[in-house]
């Protein structure tokens, strides 16, 4: 323990001494304002101090000669603001809020010597009016963060924001209808958003005890911005001040006190021929076992006092589990055994959270600070199974030596793994004069996602999709062995440097124009996957290798079909992204203001291969500007009418040139199983089914015989190197003239203060996907995807298609049209409330980054929207744009708190609630031709029902000892109050089996010609309807509920605060 504090303790001393050369992202507001005598007239040259309440923060300025002043790059927080004598005038102070980003404006009418006025005004929670932004943003300050009803990290608090929601299907959350992929998160200035999926790892979504404010960024943020086509949750920590403070404290979660567990549709066949029959029914488990537990602990206060401040906690979150399963045979209830002894299996997943922060004034001038943040993910033992499973048992593994065979209990309670990972920051902010503002940063991020790496099998992995009806002890339908994807190291570095410097001046109007610049280098060293053991199903009912989408010919004889499949991830790839910005805030006068600013990158795209880097954009190929104005309606700072428009940019995840530019490895083998095989599934080995095949680039699938001396009748390559020099355009290419992803977006918003406690606000937004880069496809002469990096339905991928004489290709679309409306009640009578509904329509077919038509699939750049020249359209001929699947028109939100004093001032109880009620998504139908497509048409199925949740929280309160200094306090927090479960998704997928233009006696070409023509919608439902005896192409399960609202979840304890 000495030594990780010792160590801990040298790292913030050497990144402290590294400030002053360093800096970007906000991380601070402002405060302005006048002073003037009780008649209005101004008092120039006055002095204005500010002192933090719990912040180590304190500066003097004067103001000009015209009254005002303004007082720059302040920590959120609480603040009092302090004008002196002066004039005969007496002393005058004020508590202010402090908001990223904004602009709280105090303004001091002074009064006579010797009527010192102060001017309370700490129970805001909100702020004021800012007549001077063109950007919607929403704060979370601490004082709020207490009074919510939330989970335990800064994710819970994105549902804040008008236009945010979390959405499994969006991979994380949507704001303004763009993807979970496609958010930005920042933490102190540092970026920790995932290199390769662009979301953010629960390592980084750090505990909310250590957030002093969160500001989630929708729409018009400035310039020096990037890398955001959808929001920017940026997160400044808690750090230390002139009095000493801490909180130590305890919270609970058990499964007795959640919801109860959602029914689980399954579908159960048998037979084959004429006696094939399915089966779909629900299946309730019971709940699990284990208690989650929520240590914390926060010390803090001043190391020199008006100089040197810190912080320091520690606040694991712990998660345990704990299983007992009972195993039954593939088989419906009525004919359902048990088929061996329950076992227990259990699981301790921790998250620790070690978090210091250093603040230091060595002068009025100059800021520094540096945070470092020990957050690895340490996961013991694994849960196979739930509570029941159905036609699996417990597995064994041989790993010879010392060790041997490992079964069951035994061998689950030792595998799990360890992500390390760890941040520090660095951050300088100098102020030489009132007209100039210099800042820099540095931060340096560490990853190793190695989840699950520890007693990891190595041999073959065996799964039984359906089993062999003559001898089912060969292969237990649904039998699944434990998974053999190993991870040998997967690391990334993140590596920030950034830079800027703000000018203040007057010419035609006061200016605030800033400019900077920003480095950010990423490197990704990865090995991981199951290419040599490979992964081997089968089907032992008659399934054929056209069913599972081999074009190859039937062999007559054959009982079944199986496949072969193995994947891995190899090699080092680096990338940097530097970018130079500039932006002015030009007040034309005290009523209108324009925020004008423009965004410069250049960005290369690493390969994992030999091979050059083959996506280089330059300076002038990433240009985003950004426009806005704001104007005082009635020049008193009540109300404003803003509007701006903007151009943004991605910035390329590491997802496209690990899947296209050599590191990955990703291929299946089909093959045929007749009776002689071999009595056991392991009778199919890897070595077998390849035999002498070289694993050739793209693959090959001849019509009739085999690829090699094994048993493989095809193989497909899916993973094609796009940036091979000498492949030709049909072996994947990188389009030279590619643009980059871009969005433009346009808002025009209204905000008027309605009295002192209840603001209305009001937006209109337009965003609009521009370009998009993904991997668009065709199949080769061997069946195999090649891709084309670029913009699809355009430039080289066009090109291509109609070189091969494809008819139809389509093109992104992606629009959010939205209205918002807002009505906020500040804190005051010890009350807040806010409520807010959003009216929208997203349409489409491409939802961004993450996938929503694949359920959330988090895969940048290469998920399955254009992957094969039909996609885009549907059987009937029509492109397949519609409502996009996490379309919701309609959302209502509100939130709120009172504060009971219970009539004295040492208790209090905090009663929170948040309420939301959504629209239903729209569930679309499809079936399997290579790949999943919509069928007819988007939303065919209707949506699913509407989705209400109450959130629920109480705190009590009790303040004892000298002035109240001390503070127990007893949470309780509810998330799904009254534990509705909602329909969430149906069974969307008609086909039981994959259809490919061999079905229907076509090649590649002319099958997805017909398709895109609307020549195969009959044929296609012909073939799935199967005849009396096959009976096999359809899914009992469709259009039946099939996804439900996560049950309610109660956590508890209690803090001691001082």
């Amino acid at each position: 323990m000495f030594k990780n504090i010792k160590s801990v303790s040298l790292m913030l001393a050497l990144v402290l001494s590294l400030t002053a050369a360093v800096f970007g992202q906000e991380q601070t507001g402002e405060i302005q304002g006048t002073v003037s005598d009780p008649q209005g007239s101004v008092i120039p040259n006055a002095s204005v101090t500010i002192v933090g309440s719990s912040i180590g923060f304190r500066r003097t300025v004067a103001a000009n000669a015209n009254g005002y002043f303004v007082i720059r790059q302040i920590p959120p927080g609480n603040y009092k603001v302090t004008v002196g004598e002066t004039g005969g005038f007496g002393a005058q102070t004020k508590d202010v809020q402090v908001v990223l980003g904004t602009t709280t404006t105090a303004n001091f009418a002074m009064q006579v010597a010797g009527s010192t006025a102060i001017v309370n005004v700490t129970d805001d929670l909100g702020t004021p009016v800012d007549t001077a932004e063109s950007k919607i943003q929403t704060s979370v300050g601490a004082a709020k963060i207490e009074l919510l009803p939330k989970g335990n990290s800064m994710q819970s608090l994105i549902k804040t924001a008008p236009g945010a929601r979390g959405d499994s299907k969006s991979g994380g959350y949507t704001v303004d209808g763009a993807s979970g992929s496609e958010n930005v998160f920042v933490i102190d200035g540092q970026e920790v958003t995932n290199f390769r999926t662009g979301t953010l790892n629960g390592n980084n979504d750090i505990p909310t005890g250590l957030i002093q404010e969160v500001q989630i960024k929708s729409s018009g943020f400035e310039a020096e911005f990037g890398g955001a086509t959808g929001g920017v949750i940026n997160v400044v920590t808690k750090g230390g001040g002139n009095q000493w403070n801490g909180s130590f404290g305890m919270q609970f979660q058990t499964p007795k006190l959640n919801g109860a567990t959602r029914p689980t549709l399954q579908r159960f066949t048998s037979g084959s021929g004429a006696a094939y029959t399915q089966t779909v029914e629900y299946f309730t488990g019971t709940k699990a076992g284990g208690s989650d537990f929520f240590p914390s602990a926060t010390f803090s206060g001043p190391i020199v006092k008006d100089k040197i401040w810190f912080l320091g906690s520690y606040s694991p979150q712990i998660y345990t589990a704990d299983v007992t399963t009972t195993f039954w045979n593939n088989a419906p209830a009525a004919t359902r055994v048990q088929t061996r002894d329950p076992e227990n299996y259990k699981n301790t997943n921790t998250y620790e959270y070690g978090f210091g922060r250093i603040d230091a004034a060595p002068m009025d001038s100059l800021r520094l600070s540096a945070t470092y943040l020990w957050n690895p993910q340490v996961i013991d033992g694994v849960i196979p199974f739930g509570t029941n499973t159905f036609g699996s048992s417990p597995a064994s593994v041989n790993f010879g030596g010392s060790i041997g065979t490992l079964s069951g209990q035994e061998l689950y309670a030792r595998q799990g793994g360890r992500v390390n990972s760890n941040n520090v920051t660095a951050q300088a902010n100098w102020t030489p004069t009132s007209n100039i503002n210099v800042t820099g940063r540095f931060s340096r991020g560490f990853l190793n996602e190695k989840g699950s790496s520890y007693f990891v099998p190595s041999g073959t992995r065996y799964i039984c999709y359906a089993g062999d009806v003559t001898n089912p002890d060969a292969c237990p339908q649904g039998s699944t062995d434990p998974a053999n994807s190993n991870t040998l190291f997967d690391v990334s570095v993140r590596t920030n440097f950034e830079g800027d410097i703000t000018y203040f001046f007057n010419a035609g109007g006061r200016h605030e124009l800033k400019g900077g610049y920003q480095r950010f280098r990423v490197k990704n060293d990865v090995d991981s996957g199951y290419v040599g053991p490979g992964r081997i199903d089968t089907w032992y009912n008659g399934t054929t290798i056209q069913d599972l989408g081999a074009p190859s010919s039937v062999t007559p004889g054959a009982i079944g079909s199986g496949r072969l499949i193995r994947y891995g991830a190899f090699g080092t790839g680096q990338n940097t992204n530097q970018s130079i910005y500039v932006q002015d805030k030009f007040q034309i006068s005290k009523r209108f203001t324009l925020n004008m600013g423009v965004r410069f990158e250049k960005e290369d795209l690493p390969s994992f291969n030999s091979f050059a880097p083959p996506i280089n954009f330059g300076w002038g190929d990433k240009i985003a500007p950004r426009l806005g104005f704001a104007f005082d309606m009635f020049g008193d700072g009540s109300t404003k009418i803003f509007g701006s428009y903007g151009k943004f940019l991605d910035r390329l995840k590491f997802e496209l040139p690990r899947g296209s530019f050599g590191g990955n490895f990703y291929r299946i083998d089909f093959f045929e199983i007749f009776p002689g095989d071999g009595p056991t599934r392991t009778a199919y080995t890897t070595a077998k089914i390849l035999g002498n095949f070289n694993d050739a680039a793209g693959g090959a699938c001849p019509t009739n015989g085999f690829i090699g001396s094994g048993l493989s009748r095809c193989q497909f390559d899916y993973r094609i190197a796009s940036n091979d020099p000498n492949g030709t355009l049909f072996d994947g290419k990188v389009d030279p003239n590619m643009k980059p992803f871009s969005q433009n977006e346009f808002t025009v918003g209204f905000e008027r203060q309605l009295n002192a406690n209840y603001v209305f606000r009001s937006r209109y937004t337009h965003k609009q996907v521009v370009n998009a880069v993904e991997d668009a496809g065709i199949r080769n002469n061997e069946g195999s995807e090649a891709y084309i990096i670029g913009n699809p339905g355009s430039g080289l991928h066009l090109e291509v298609l109609n070189q091969l004489g494809y008819d139809k290709a389509a093109t992104p679309e992606r629009k959010y049209d939205g209205v918002e409306f807002a009505v906020e009640r500040r804190l005051a009578d010890n009350y807040y409330f806010n409520v807010n509904y959003t009216y929208s329509r997203l349409f489409g077919n491409y939802s961004g980054l993450a996938s929503s038509d694949e359920n959330g699939r988090t895969s940048p750049g290469v998920n399955r929207f254009f992957d094969l020249p039909f996609l885009g359209f549907t059987a009937t001929g029509q492109k397949d744009n519609g409502r996009l699947a996490t379309d919701r028109p309609h959302v209502f939100n509100a939130y709120g708190s009172y504060i009971v004093d219970w009539g004295n001032t040492s208790n209090s109880t905090e009663l929170s609630v948040f309420q939301t009620i959504q629209s239903g998504q729209p569930q679309t139908t499809t079936v399997a031709y290579i790949t999943t497509v919509i069928f007819t048409e988007r939303g065919d199925l209707g949506r699913t029902e509407m989705l209400t949740q109450t959130d629920f929280s109480a705190t009590h309160k009790y303040k004892f000892g000298r002035d109240n200094r001390f503070t127990m306090a007893l949470d309780l927090n509810i998330l799904n109050l009254w534990d509705e479960q909602n329909v969430t998704s149906f069974a969307t997928s008609l086909s039981a089996v994959t259809m490919s233009p061999a079905t229907f006696g076509l090649n590649e070409v002319d099958g997805s010609n017909a398709f895109v023509n609307g020549q195969l919608l009959q044929q296609i439902n012909t073939y799935l309807a199967g005849t009396p005896t096959v009976l096999n192409r359809k899914d009992a399960s469709y259009g039946k509920p099939n996804g439900y609202q996560g049950a309610r979840s109660v956590r508890f304890g209690f803090r001691f605060i001082f």
